[in-house]
């Protein structure tokens, strides 16, 4: 199984040259969002959908699981009808559409009728009415794996930066919880704001891969291997997990005593598959 992207880096989609360069490979991103929304003015964004068409009709992979694979980040409301109008009037190399301010399924019906069968559906999660409706996004059959926006969260509920943790935590366990229940990829953590605090990035990244997350966006490129590294397992959980596993194919009961003396049930071989990406 192809790992699932770690680092998703958003790149301006009135910045063509950035484009360009982040589907080079030159920058260690997993996947690429083209952003059509908050960092692009208004007025700019035809040309930013111009400039999204261009790099994604010259980005056909042989292999579909090449990284970095190509997202789309897109508006909501009327704005969001023009780049589905745009973006899918021709066949695009596109993995998927991340969908800012996603507060309903009528809205990821809407976008899901107008894409391409198949196309992944992420809501992106910044209100607190979608974190309320979490269980309703994370269901729906055309998503894939929900973001969470955790600076426009924050700024929705009318919190200040300095009780970030305390109002965004719950959003972050209710998130990881509706994912497990919908049975789908894990969620993808939120920005970290400061570009040269990269000991604050990988200390919060640890611990959001220990809480479940299976990612983080990024904005800046130097954030991308940090992230990676964050969300990978380790040599050791890697060795610990592929020498479980071929344990168990010598066990035909639903539980057995470890090498190690632990008992391993159905639980732990799934946390074994997942380190292993099986």
């Amino acid at each position: 199984m192809t790992q699932s992207p770690r680092s998703w880096l958003y790149v301006p989609g009135d910045r063509p040259d950035r484009i360009t360069k982040a589907l080079s490979g030159a920058i260690q991103a997993d996947a690429v969002i083209v952003d059509l929304e908050d960092s692009v003015r208004l007025a700019d964004r035809p040309q930013a959908r111009r400039n999204l068409v261009e790099a994604a009709t010259a980005h056909h992979p042989a292999d579909q699981t090449q990284r970095p694979a190509l997202w789309v980040r897109i508006n909501s409301g009327d704005q969001g009808r023009l780049d589905l109008d745009v973006i899918f009037a021709q066949p695009l190399a596109i993995a998927g559409l991340i969908l800012a301010k996603c507060e309903t399924s009528a809205w990821l019906d809407l976008v899901a009728a107008n894409t391409p069968a198949g196309l992944a559906l992420c809501p992106l999660i910044e209100s607190a009415l979608a974190v309320r409706q979490l269980d309703e996004l994370c269901q729906h059959p055309s998503v894939q794996r929900c973001h969470l926006g955790e600076i426009d969260l924050l700024a929705d509920l009318g919190g200040s930066p300095g009780q970030a943790e305390v109002l965004i935590g719950p959003a972050r366990v209710a998130l990881v919880y509706a994912a497990a229940a919908a049975r789908i990829s894990a969620p993808i953590g939120g920005v970290h704001a400061d570009v040269d605090d990269l000991v604050a990035l990988a200390t919060s990244s640890a611990h959001w891969q220990q809480l479940g997350f299976g990612g983080r966006a990024v904005i800046h490129p130097n954030h991308c291997e940090t992230v990676n590294r964050s969300f990978s397992f380790s040599n050791a959980e890697t060795a610990w997990a592929t020498d479980l596993l071929a344990q168990a194919n010598h066990h035909r009961a639903g539980a057995f005593r470890a090498t190690d003396g632990t008992m391993v049930d159905e639980a732990v071989l799934r946390r074994a598959r997942r380190i292993v990406g099986q």
